[in-house]
């Protein structure tokens, strides 16, 4: 067998009529958002989308491009909103259930900011108590494009959300959510009882002490515990997990993607080492491979007016053939189909 050769410093692509943030294609969000995304704006999805969606995890932004195209995220972002407020309880994990059964409205939110990152790697979550009022800031982590005011809706109100069904009505009018934007205009956002303060320093939500400070009815010590090891041990998952470190690998040398073999030795492991690895997260390498090249065809075809051969080749195939049978696995169309339902914004952006 030849030995592989070492990983090359990556160079930056080149043909992208949009620079396209290296951290859209990290994983960055989680899988039942976009599920359950899906279901409420009725978007069709593949037989290959919902097999690779059968094992919770953290999916990149990129992923959500056919969300945010759904609910016109660039030309009405303050609907965002609306769709924040209509994330289930359930849906936030182990995150939502520890604040849920947590002592105050206080602890709910240092409980936020401590698990946010098992479902939302896109922002940076930090509670902080000052001036008579508590208060959880949230900081984009990564270039949110077009899209930030949109994604920032959605993550604040969602967020905010959790709250209802902890605290009492009149409790949740004492707080105020901070939005680092001007108030929209009359009829661009869903009317919603939730206090705004528009032009904010930053983004987030706080109440005054004395409210946030109040001890919970549906406080539970045991739950609580019993909750914070399951996330706990989520957070661990994440940090060690051998499927992002491979799928970093993979989009940094794109369009020259590596083999196995190759990530294998710029992981200092070996190859049956890694197959055991991603197997007990229950993904394997060619999913990774067949992901990374369906997201960056995406772009492709959205961004660009590339030939379908010069995509092909692009991100890695031999011939268009090959390329349009695998895209319409992935995706339930063919690229030319995929490129012509978003012609309009390929137009917009170029």
């Amino acid at each position: 067998m030849p030995v592989p050769h070492p990983l090359a410093t990556p160079e930056p692509a080149k043909d992208l009529v949009v620079d396209l943030p290296a951290e859209w294609f990290l994983p960055s969000v989680h899988s039942m958002y976009f599920q359950l995304f899906s279901r409420l704006l009725a978007l069709p999805m593949s037989a290959a989308q919902r097999d690779s969606l059968a094992q919770p995890r953290l999916l990149p932004l990129l992923d959500y491009l056919p969300i945010f195209d759904a609910t016109l995220a660039v030309h009405q972002p303050h609907g965002g909103r609306l769709l924040g407020l209509q994330i289930p309880m359930a849906a936030h994990g182990s995150m939502g259930a520890a604040a849920l059964a947590s002592a105050s409205i206080a602890h709910a939110l240092e409980t936020i900011a401590r698990y946010a990152h098992i479902r939302n790697r896109l922002f940076d979550f930090e509670c902080r108590r000052e001036q008579g009022w508590v208060s959880l800031w949230m900081r984009p982590r990564i270039p949110l494009q077009d899209y930030g005011l949109f994604v920032q809706n959605v993550t604040v109100f969602a967020k905010f959300s959790i709250l209802r069904g902890l605290a009492h009505p009149a409790d949740l009018q004492r707080g105020r959510l901070l939005l680092p934007w001007d108030a929209p205009e009359a009829g661009q956002a869903p009317a919603d009882d939730v206090p705004c303060v528009y032009q904010a320093p930053a983004l987030g939500f706080e109440f005054p002490v004395e409210v946030a400070d109040q001890p919970s009815v549906l406080s539970d010590p045991d739950l609580y515990r019993h909750v914070c090891q399951a996330g706990d041990e989520e957070l661990e998952r994440l940090k060690g997990s051998i499927s992002a470190r491979v799928r970093h690998l993979l989009h940094a040398h794109q369009p020259r993607w590596p083999s196995l073999e190759q990530v294998a030795d710029a992981l200092s492991t070996s190859r049956r080492t890694l197959l055991r690895k991603l197997e007990s997260e229950k993904i394997g390498y060619q999913q990774l491979l067949d992901e990374a090249r369906n997201e960056l065809a995406c772009w492709y075809l959205r961004q660009s007016r590339m030939p379908l051969a010069h995509v092909a080749e692009k991100i890695g195939f031999s011939d268009q053939t090959n390329f349009s049978r695998s895209f319409k696995r992935w995706k339930g169309c063919s690229p030319r189909d995929y490129r012509r339902q978003f012609a309009a914004d390929v137009a917009t952006s170029l």
